[in-house]
């Protein structure tokens, strides 16, 4: 990103939808966790993530931009493979009903298996995401591994 000021545009565009749009901060933050730089969403960020998903209003708000950022295409990719994440990395750590959302939305995720991308260097992008929404599935749809993945997240948490 370009410094403007000592800011970066990134930073403008989140205090922009802070003060003007009034973004919620939890949405902010499914945002920042989807956004389109080449770098993963923070731990910090998805944990902050994770314990919103505990919240009714929350819930409800994350699951609404992550859903939309799955409908992402072309050179928007990382949206959808960050969602992917964002939404793996629930399945350990956030509430249980998240589990039966993506079960829910089966059809959604499947359609990623044949997720295209090309981008400007030749390389297929769309592998990334084919092979996350792949593995996810096969996740949800093992209720024993759930169940071990959350047992471990837990073990995990305070270290």
């Amino acid at each position: 990103m370009k410094k403007v000021f000592g800011q970066t545009v990134r930073d403008l565009k989140r205090g922009v939808n802070k003060k003007v749009l009034k973004v919620p901060g939890i949405k902010q933050k499914v945002l920042d966790a989807t956004n389109n730089e080449s770098w993963g969403p923070h731990g910090s960020l998805l944990a902050d993530i994770a314990l919103a998903t505990r919240s009714s209003p929350e819930y409800q708000i994350i699951m609404a931009v992550l859903w939309k950022r799955m409908n992402d295409t072309g050179k928007n990719w990382r949206h959808v493979y960050k969602a992917l994440t964002v939404l793996d990395y629930l399945v350990a750590h956030g509430a249980e009903r998240v589990i039966d959302d993506i079960r829910g939305h089966t059809y959604l995720i499947t359609t990623l298996s044949d997720f295209q991308y090309i981008d400007s260097n030749g390389r297929d992008q769309g592998s990334t995401v084919r092979k996350r929404s792949q593995s996810l599935l096969v996740l949800v749809n093992d209720k024993e591994r759930v169940i071990e993945v959350r047992q471990k997240a837990a073990a995990n948490k305070d270290k």
